[in-house]
């Protein structure tokens, strides 16, 4: 009773917390007159000062403003166009590539190369050489270790390959977890210790992000949850693997909420993402080298399902989130902040559905009694490192570096996550893997390497996508 009374506080604190987030926010996303403000001669006046406001960036702040100053002169240009070719003078026409305004009218070529750098569904803005050279100029005998170590080339990139390599380790944590307590009672502590260390951010959020950003938690559950329960009857690595079928997702709801062109020539990379991912996949569930399996879909399990519930989850999280970030990047942790504590409260509601609360030894599931039974001290272990260093930590150190490195290059550290995971899957667990687990598994790593390349280094088999439409 003393657990549901602590659990009851805690649901009420958040839910508080969360309706005075979102109640500022209802306006912003519900009014007709704020909806008509998302027209495109909105555009860029609602990112500029946003960009304006972001702390220590100098030269690549006036080039992000310079550029979405050039993109609204266009916008409007067309706009007045428009205007004079039609009989009424106060007839507009919506332009078509700025229907979903977060997206920034999908000129995320141009956000990467001077402004915002997207990766796993964080942007930042970025650091470009005349930081780097201001900083320099300022007197490197006056900076300290820290800003040496990241203003360096080697520094951002390890801190990437360590959250990568942290990453890593929440799936076989997670297999332990769910060897001494229920999966919903070990991804509760762990989204509370999360939500509690980034609870400071939460101040930080702008509320008219807040409703956004509390719907982005209900996705960022689904794929904390799916993982959690996959974990009981799935092998970590090849949890791993499937989740990162998230190559496919994000392209998916591109192309279906922002109707971002996906044709061949339009984004190849996706279609060769998509194809090595889908062959992954296929060969990691439905191939059995030792043949004694019987049929292929016999082998497939329910915790498999759930694994790649848990990249629907995780993907739609990332494909909202940078719908946010770009528009805004210096939310990137309040919003994380948001997704944690939703995340942490449908938990709650999940501990309390599951029936084990009142059941006898139930006491020691949750928090703090976690941490003072010595029976399930592994396990306690396991709930802190994946709740305050793979989960909030890290997106702090991801963060951090994000802004110093390309987004491409970005998403080729991050995608060896999944070979971190079977790795200490092997190491901490002695798993074993078959021939299908090694081909699958590099598959779908391969898919997300593929999926940082750019149209342009397919032209030399597939021409100029500008070529064509010439002729």
């Amino acid at each position: 009773m003393v657990l549901l009374a602590m659990r009851t506080r805690l649901c009420t604190t958040y839910l508080a917390l969360l309706l005075i987030l979102h109640l500022p926010s209802s306006l912003a996303f519900t009014s007709p007159n704020n909806r008509l403000k998302n027209n495109h001669h909105y555009h860029a006046p609602t990112v500029v000062p946003s960009i304006a406001n972001y702390p220590g960036v100098s030269s690549s702040r006036g080039k992000y403003n310079a550029m979405t100053s050039h993109l609204y002169s266009e916008v409007k240009e067309k706009e007045e166009t428009t205007k004079d070719e039609t009989t009424s003078s106060t007839k507009t026409v919506q332009d078509e590539m700025v229907d979903a305004p977060a997206s920034l009218v999908f000129y995320d070529d141009v956000l990467e190369a001077d402004g915002v750098v997207c990766a796993r569904g964080v942007c930042v803005l970025s650091f470009d050489d005349d930081d780097e050279l201001a900083m320099g100029t300022e007197g490197s005998e006056d900076q300290s270790l820290v800003d040496r170590f990241l203003n360096s080339y080697i520094g951002p990139r390890a801190l990437l390959a360590g959250a990568s390599i942290l990453y890593g380790t929440n799936f076989p944590l997670g297999a332990i977890m769910n060897d001494s307590l229920p999966p919903s009672a070990a991804t509760s502590a762990r989204m509370v210790m999360a939500s509690l260390a980034l609870s400071p951010f939460l101040f930080k959020l702008n509320p008219k992000f807040s409703g956004t950003a509390m719907l982005c938690g209900c996705f960022t559950a689904l794929g904390y949850t799916t993982q959690s329960l996959s974990l009981v009857d799935t092998s970590p690595a090849k949890v791993a693997f499937l989740g990162a079928a998230t190559v496919i997702v994000c392209p998916t709801l591109e192309f279906l909420v922002n109707k971002k062109p996906m044709g061949l020539r339009d984004a190849p990379q996706i279609w060769l993402a998509a194809t090595l991912c889908l062959l992954g996949v296929g060969v990691l569930e439905l191939y059995d080298p030792s043949g004694t399996s019987g049929a292929a879909f016999d082998q497939i399990r329910f915790g498999d399902v759930l694994a790649i519930l848990q990249a629907v989850g995780f993907g739609t999280s990332f494909f909202i989130t940078e719908r946010m970030m770009r528009g805004q990047p210096d939310q990137a942790l309040p919003i994380t902040a948001v997704q944690v504590s939703v995340t942490s409260l449908i938990c709650l509601i999940w501990c309390i559905s599951d029936g084990w609360i009142g059941t006898p030894g139930s006491e020691s599931y949750g928090l703090p009694q976690l941490f003072l039974d010595g029976d399930i001290r592994t396990a306690a272990l396991a709930v802190a490192w994946t709740g305050l260093i793979t989960t909030a930590l890290n997106r702090f150190v991801e963060t951090t570096a994000l802004g110093r490195v390309s987004s491409a290059e970005a998403s080729v550290i991050l995608a060896t996550e999944p070979l971190w995971a079977a790795l200490f899957a092997a190491l901490i667990l002695s798993e074993n893997f078959g021939l299908n687990d090694y081909v699958g598994g590099a598959l779908i790593v391969l898919a997300c390497l593929a999926n940082a390349l750019k149209p342009s280094d397919f032209e030399p088999f597939l021409g100029s996508a500008n070529v064509e439409e010439e002729n």
